[in-house]
């Protein structure tokens, strides 16, 4: 390409990413408080609703039981009736479930709600993955995403301690507890925001009104080629999700988001319980401090990846690196060595995370994206139900967390090598 042309393609990518990720970083914060917040609003409405480990660890991983039913058909429904519509709708039933969430007073309301809620919630970040195809080429998406995934790493930042503070700060405040607030606080501006995305978002190039008539016909035209150039798949929703590279990609992140989502949902409650002198607003902080280093892997290593063009080594370093993040949290014995432990963790995981869903969409050719993105997606939703659950039963039978966070090790271990397995797509799409 040359040097002018080069020039305007950057330009473009500059102009799309400064319109719509920051919108998009703000969508899925509000999506991971309102899952993740059960897990500081555990360390007192286990005890207020006399709920055991069990329960909490069954009712918090439901959540990602009901994303895994429901994920494929939502991202289908996103390609019929488009981004802006099918988001916004998700984000008001999302954000009201999630504020009802304080009205829970037994331990089937709290399986209920938090089915619902992962029922709602199921075609948003596979959505917002395939959405990001319909407006970056190939070799700029691991930036995109990793751009997008920073939702994450500021979420845990800035909400674990903010999520801690409301539990500590409104308490009894109009006879409500904490954690009551919690769940009413993160969840009413997730409806109000959906109501501005219904408003503002452009389901594809065409409605960016921003984007000059040249930029988008030379945007339309560029993902017009990659889209010839991909190799054909065989049409049909089965056979497209039964593609051996979708399920090895399904199993990677399978073993991957189970391990990490174990530690997110649980770290709150392991750090209380190795310094139960801390207050939630402390806890917070020592759980969110780590996801300074997940933001800067997920932009960094993510920019690596696109400069470079591999996918799979990028993917597979981040993995051992959580790893081995999760061992030393295994062995923990306070609350600041768990902090270590999930720095390294999280370091491994921002790497990881930007680089896979690089990875997902350029081995999964175009014609399956929507199901094949969703597959992927589901089965880490079910990886995640599995641990999140699994955890709370071994933390009842060993009165232990090593037993669960070593696992979670093995876990990212074994993702690491699925994602070597994956067919290298390289050469098909060379010259995209």
């Amino acid at each position: 390409m040359a040097g002018s042309d080069q020039a305007f393609a950057d330009g473009v990518r500059r102009q799309i990413s400064v319109r719509l990720i920051p919108l998009l970083i703000v969508i899925y914060i509000m999506a991971h408080l309102d899952r993740v917040n059960v897990s500081f609003a555990a360390l007192t409405m286990n005890q207020d609703l006399n709920f055991s480990d069990a329960v909490y660890g069954l009712g918090a991983g439901l959540f990602f039981f009901g994303y895994f039913l429901f994920e494929v058909p939502a991202n289908l429904l996103l390609e019929r009736i488009g981004a802006r519509r099918l988001i916004s709708s998700i984000m008001l039933i999302w954000g009201t479930v999630s504020a009802l969430m304080a009205g829970v007073a037994t331990p089937t309301q709290f399986y209920v709600m938090r089915f619902i809620l992962g029922v709602a919630e199921a075609g948003l970040y596979p959505g917002i993955i395939l959405y990001l195809t319909y407006w970056f080429r190939a070799n700029d998406r691991a930036t995109a995403i990793g751009q997008f995934a920073l939702a994450l790493a500021v979420a845990g930042l800035l909400g674990s301690p903010l999520s801690g503070a409301i539990m500590d700060g409104m308490g009894d405040v109009l006879g409500l507890a904490g954690w009551q607030w919690l769940f009413i606080v993160e969840g009413i501006p997730t409806v109000l925001l959906g109501l501005v995305v219904l408003m503002v978002l452009p389901d594809s190039p065409a409605q960016a009104r921003w984007l000059t008539a040249a930029q988008r016909s030379w945007l339309q035209n560029a993902l017009a080629i990659e889209r010839a150039a991909a190799a054909p798949v065989a049409h049909g929703t089965l056979r497209q999700a039964l593609h051996p590279t979708v399920l090895l990609l399904a199993l990677a992140y399978f073993m991957f988001l189970g391990s990490f989502t174990g530690v997110i949902f649980w770290s709150p409650k392991l750090v209380h319980a190795l310094d139960p002198g801390l207050s939630a607003t402390a806890v917070g902080w020592v759980v969110g401090a780590p996801y300074l280093l997940f933001g800067a892997a997920l932009v960094l290593w993510g920019r690596h990846s696109d400069r470079t063009g591999e996918r799979h080594w990028h993917v597979s370093v981040g993995a051992l690196t959580a790893a081995a993040g999760y061992l030393l949290m295994a062995f923990a014995g306070s609350g600041w060595q768990v902090s270590v432990g999930m720095l390294l963790a999280l370091l491994g995981a921002g790497a990881a995370f930007s680089c896979f869903w690089g990875l997902v969409t350029a081995a999964i050719p175009p014609a399956m994206a929507a199901v094949g993105i969703a597959v992927v997606n589901s089965f880490g939703a079910l990886g995640a139900f599995i641990t999140v659950a699994a955890l709370g039963r071994l933390l009842e039978a060993t009165h232990s967390y090593r037993s669960g966070v070593l696992l979670f090790s093995v876990a990212a271990v074994l993702a690491a090598v699925a994602v070597q397995l994956v067919p290298r797509p390289a050469r098909r799409a060379a010259g995209a």
